[in-house]
């Protein structure tokens, strides 16, 4: 089952499927993924289920995340644009919504009711005791505004150094909270081969239920 907001990135995945697969092989669905128990609706009873999220912009990630933890099912995210994440929506009708605006990036990309930042107890307790004169909001959303566009002035490779640090702090919140409320045991690495120059979003959010042995064991490039 493949899901997105954008019905048109549904119809160009369907066409290039058509090529290596016959068509009742894959399902698409146009949906919000903060409507959970629609997509969920979706999947047939008895059915294994593993949530793979490529790109999912801001808290979409998160919501991926969600919907996998709502299944008891493992993960694979490669979350980008956290801080499209800060944007909150309007509470009238994200549940009722199927679908938005393709113009409106940052509010289909804001976290739902369910979602508060920052995810794990491990991150707020660090940015509670770090010193700083900010409020506990305003010390998260500058930490994704950097995981996002680094911070000047700097020189290139500083503001890349510094990006990758807040990026990497940003995805082990999202999945030490996976492990400390829902016992997920959990990996962050990055897509093999994958040249950060080139392209940033190669991080990878790795989680499941008892996969400790299965995680350690996967080759692969770790995110230093």
């Amino acid at each position: 089952l493949a899901v997105d907001v954008n019905e048109h990135a549904l119809a160009r995945l369907s066409n290039r499927v058509e090529a290596i697969l016959s068509p009742e092989k894959l399902e698409t669905f146009c949906a919000d993924l903060a409507n959970y128990d629609l997509i969920l609706s979706k999947i047939p009873p008895n059915h294994s289920v593993i949530v793979v999220s490529l790109h999912a912009c801001g808290a979409a990630s998160d919501m991926a995340m969600n919907l996998a933890i709502r299944c008891n099912a493992p993960f694979i995210l490669c979350p980008c644009c956290t801080a499209k994440s800060l944007t909150k929506r309007s509470p009238s009708n994200t549940e009722k919504r199927t679908t938005f605006d393709l113009s409106a990036s940052f509010q289909r990309s804001g976290a739902s009711a369910d979602i508060e930042y920052p995810r794990s107890k491990w991150l707020m307790g660090k940015l509670h005791d770090n010193g700083v004169d900010m409020t506990l909001e305003d010390k998260y959303t500058l930490l994704a505004k950097v995981a996002d566009i680094g911070i000047g002035p700097q020189t290139l490779s500083q503001q890349r150094q510094q990006q990758a640090r807040a990026k990497k702090i940003v995805e082990l919140d999202r999945l030490l909270a996976a492990s400390e409320e829902h016992g997920y045991d959990v990996r962050l690495m990055r897509i093999r081969d994958h040249d950060p120059l080139v392209y940033s979003k190669g991080d990878l959010l790795i989680g499941g239920k008892d996969i400790a042995e299965t995680l350690i064991n996967l080759p692969g490039e770790e995110i230093q």
